[in-house]
């Protein structure tokens, strides 16, 4: 829990950084790296961790603060109980609109709200399921600018997975993201 607070407690000094004068605009943001989900079902109480996972996005800049963001991403994990392991894989693919703050040269804050779906499956012992149910997201992140057009990102996020009742009902929780960002082009 500890490199929680000290993302948080970075993210706070980056946030504070002099702003600049200007900054170039790229006009679109290609970002990827790793994520980790905390999920749980409204029926349970127990959190499932996903520490194996991915991300890759893609954003186009309408102006200096909007834009259209596409973003999937990869989580998987072993659970083993009675019945055996079962593998569990989370793959959303959501598309949306993010807000950026691009009032500092150093660093570029950002929040967005995602819509889409998630392909939730299980492979186990003599079957697997699949169901893709439709998925929100909502939060942001900030791109820490490195030089140029490369910099690091990382972000959070809160999570729902609309399912149905029979199978899991609604699954809720946190996504945090780290990784890099390229800037291309310029607006």
């Amino acid at each position: 829990m500890s490199w929680l607070l000290m993302g948080v407690l970075g993210l706070a000094i980056v946030g504070f950084a002099r702003p600049a004068a200007a900054q170039d605009v790229p006009s679109a943001e290609v970002a990827g790296g790793w994520n980790y989900f905390a999920a749980r079902s409204n029926e349970d109480n127990d959190w499932e961790h996903f520490y194996k996972g991915g991300f890759g996005e893609v954003a186009v800049n309408l102006n200096s603060k909007w834009g259209v963001v596409a973003n999937i991403g990869y989580a998987q994990k072993t659970i083993t109980d009675f019945g055996g392991d079962t593998k569990v894989k989370v793959l959303p693919y959501l598309f949306g609109v993010r807000y950026s703050s691009r009032t500092n040269s150093k660093n570029t804050p950002f929040l967005h709200v995602l819509f889409g779906a998630t392909n939730l499956k299980a492979e186990f012992t003599g079957g697997e399921e699949s169901h893709s149910p439709f998925t929100w997201q909502a939060g942001g992140g900030v791109n820490i600018n490195a030089n140029g057009r490369l910099g690091a990102r990382v972000g959070g996020d809160y999570f729902r997975i609309h399912g149905d009742p029979e199978n899991f009902g609604v699954i809720q929780g946190l996504r945090l993201t780290a990784g890099v960002v390229v800037g291309i082009g310029s607006k």
